[in-house]
């Protein structure tokens, strides 16, 4: 079974499916493995980007849910993927610059530009598909 986190907020912006939800901070925020997708906004305010298939509106009090397996794979997009492209660079640019003088240099270059264009091409590929790994609204709940 996936483990699930449940977050519950309020209903910032709707864009296209795609819903900005201000989720409240508490003691556990710090520990949170989901903090991935949750960021601090310029007011200080925690904010979710959510998948808003239910068709929430701006104002409504929402429950969102994050799957634990949509956590280690935005993770592994950011982070491992990354830290395996930029030393297999190093590796690759040893063995493509080891008649030159500064192989370690180039190599180290080499290796940070293959890291940049796979920032670029997520960065570009997460514009084109905009529901591809986020957390979903699941209920809209009422407040008396």
């Amino acid at each position: 079974m996936d483990e699930l986190f449940v977050e519950e907020g309020t209903v910032l912006s709707n864009d296209k499916g795609v819903a900005e939800v201000e989720v409240f901070p508490e003691e556990k925020c710090e520990e949170c493995s989901a903090k991935i997708f949750c960021k601090p906004n310029k007011d200080n305010k925690n904010i979710v980007r959510a998948e808003n298939s239910i068709g929430a509106k701006i104002g409504d009090y929402v429950r969102i849910e994050i799957k634990g397996g949509s956590i280690l794979s935005a993770s592994f997009v950011l982070y491992g993927l990354p830290l395996i492209i930029l030393v297999a660079g190093i590796f690759l640019g040893l063995v493509i610059f080891s008649s030159y003088k500064l192989a370690e240099l180039y190599s180290a270059l080499f290796s940070i530009g293959l890291t940049a264009i796979y920032f670029l091409l997520t960065f570009f590929q997460n514009k084109k598909e905009k529901n591809h790994i986020l957390p979903r609204i699941v209920s809209i709940k009422k407040i008396n």
